[in-house]
């Protein structure tokens, strides 16, 4: 009987003191891959019936097969300072289509780039203005509030105005509208929402440059590092040839689409990219 009641308190000490597995945050994560974006920011992301398309959406797809989620769930930002805060704050995970500046990488890390943009800007096709600062002065431009491209123009054309919009749509039917007589921004957005008829792009050479990826918060490396392989795999991809591949990046800045890039200009960038940050494979071929 004593060593019945030994085996008792002995089973209910261990009971006791056995480990309580919890399942650990990282786990036990969502499914989702929560992207912040702007609703309407050609070519990266278009409102459709059926939810959003667009080069930023396709790029999201290629990190969600990645990352091993089920489904890519989106975020409108109402501004770009909102759209940056909710990846810093962890309401969102990823948002891709961003430019690089300096500021923000003290707060996000960044993925390789998918794209590079410059700030220009779109005129009318009769306009007299050259793009020079000097041509600038007294005029006044638009621009999205908190845009790498904003900050550009108030340091590089500073005898211009600058009118400051809250997302890119505000900013780009005041254009279309004439509130403002040219529009501040970053070269694929504006390519992409001109027209050879009545538009122009200012000046032939971007003011500056700046690499275009996807932002995740600081304390997300993981994210980050299948977003890195997902890109590079990418690019890898549309430099190998592969017919998928070059249909989904041409549809939105390759030959045909409202950018225009030319396929070899497309693979030659995503070959600077790589060739700096990454690996590029190439087929050998005996004897050459």
């Amino acid at each position: 009987m004593r060593g019945s009641k030994l085996l008792a308190s002995a089973a209910a000490f261990l009971a006791l003191a056995a480990p309580v597995w919890v399942i650990p945050k990282a786990a036990a994560k969502s499914v989702e891959l929560k992207a912040v974006i702007f609703e309407d920011v050609k070519p990266l992301y278009t409102k459709t019936d059926a939810g959003y398309e667009g080069f930023g959406v396709d790029v999201l797809e290629q990190i969600r097969m990645q990352s091993g989620r089920r489904r890519v769930s989106y975020r409108v930002a109402s501004s770009v300072k909102d759209g940056i805060n909710a990846v810093i704050t962890g309401k969102a995970d990823i948002a891709c289509g961003v430019a690089f500046t300096w500021g923000r990488s003290t707060q996000l890390s960044y993925s390789l780039p998918f794209g590079v943009g410059g700030t220009r800007l779109l005129t009318s096709s009769d306009t007299t203005i050259d793009g020079t600062p000097d041509s600038l002065k007294g005029q006044t431009v638009g621009v999205v509030r908190d845009t790498a491209s904003a900050q550009v123009l108030k340091s590089v054309v500073p005898g211009a105005t600058l009118k400051a919009f809250d997302t890119p749509a505000e900013a780009l039917t005041a254009f279309n509208s004439g509130e403002v007589p040219m529009l501040g921004g970053g070269t694929l957005w504006l390519a992409a929402n001109s027209s050879p008829e009545t538009t122009a792009l200012l000046p032939f050479r971007p003011y500056g440059r700046s690499g275009i990826g996807c932002i995740v918060g600081q304390n997300n490396g993981k994210l980050l590092s299948q977003a890195n392989i997902a890109i590079g795999q990418m690019m890898q991809a549309y430099m190998d040839g592969d017919a998928g591949t070059r249909e989904m990046v041409d549809r939105w800045i390759g030959p045909g689409s409202s950018v225009g890039l030319t396929r070899a200009g497309i693979t030659s960038l995503y070959g600077l990219i790589l060739s700096i940050t990454a690996e590029i494979s190439t087929v050998v071929v005996p004897g050459s």
